[in-house]
């Protein structure tokens, strides 16, 4: 038997993206929009907790810039060391972070809260698009 040209043989696999936020209304209400747009989340509350989950090269990062304990920025240069494919996105309500912060290699987008769900769309969407082009 052989398969329709209209099927596929093999299922593409989602991008998977790291949700890094401590309110957890946020952390709700954005992995169903993202889950939405077809990819997995992975969600956790601060930056510390996300380390390991690097060892899985999420395609993505959103990371809150205002964290307990450490910080996103501190989470992005971690990220640039342990999953450099990894696409980041910052989310802060602070919008006076200097542009040497937001301008760190793979940020590929900076969100001032309050985000729309639109924003959010863009800015993973382009964050994916960017990070499967870095894949080996």
């Amino acid at each position: 038997m052989t398969n329709s040209p209209n099927t596929p043989s093999t299922q593409e696999p989602r991008a998977r993206v790291l949700l890094v936020e401590d309110d957890q209304s946020l952390r709700a209400l954005w992995t169903r929009a993202i889950t939405r747009l077809g990819y997995d989340v992975i969600m956790v509350s601060d930056a510390e907790s996300a380390v390991p989950l690097l060892a899985n090269r999420p395609d993505v990062a959103l990371c809150d810039v205002h964290l307990p304990g450490a910080s996103g920025l501190w989470l992005a240069d971690r990220i640039r060391d342990l999953s450099p494919t990894t696409a980041i996105v910052l989310i802060t309500a602070d919008d006076h972070i200097p542009p040497s912060e937001s301008l760190r290699p793979g940020i590929v987008s900076y969100l001032v809260k309050p985000v729309t769900l639109d924003e959010l769309d863009s800015a993973v969407h382009a964050a994916v698009r960017l990070s499967q082009r870095q894949q080996p």
